[in-house]
């Protein structure tokens, strides 16, 4: 099965996403290497019974960490789980909290990366 890897920019937050879907654990540490991500406690590596992983580095460099190339709606439901993970805490960071008055923001930027993910797996 192939791998995929690539970079979606969040345009009007400064941030960037790395998503990467079936890459061995050597390739995926080159390309973090190649893009100035040095994470020497390797937080996306995946335990034993991981599927996704979701990082977010210093940096506001961001990772979606997927195992295996989606095919099932669990699949798709545990990269949606990343895509969730990964929009709280970037709005954490910009001190956005998740309320009535938010939630919408939070919608849109979930439905963003959702399509431009599925656009590209």
């Amino acid at each position: 099965m192939k791998s995929k890897n690539f970079i979606i920019p969040l345009v009007v937050y400064p941030f960037d996403l790395m998503v990467s879907v079936a890459e061995s654990d050597a390739k995926l540490k080159k390309t973090l290497s190649d893009n100035g991500v040095n994470d020497e406690d390797e937080m996306w590596t995946f335990g034993e019974t991981t599927t996704g992983r979701f990082c977010l580095f210093p940096s506001n460099q961001g990772l979606i960490r997927i195992r295996e190339m989606p095919k099932t709606n669990v699949d798709y439901a545990n990269l949606q789980h990343e895509i969730f993970h990964y929009v709280m805490h970037i709005f954490d960071r910009i001190g956005m909290k998740w309320t009535q008055e938010s939630d919408e923001a939070y919608s849109y930027l979930i439905g963003y990366l959702t399509s431009e993910i599925y656009k590209r797996i």
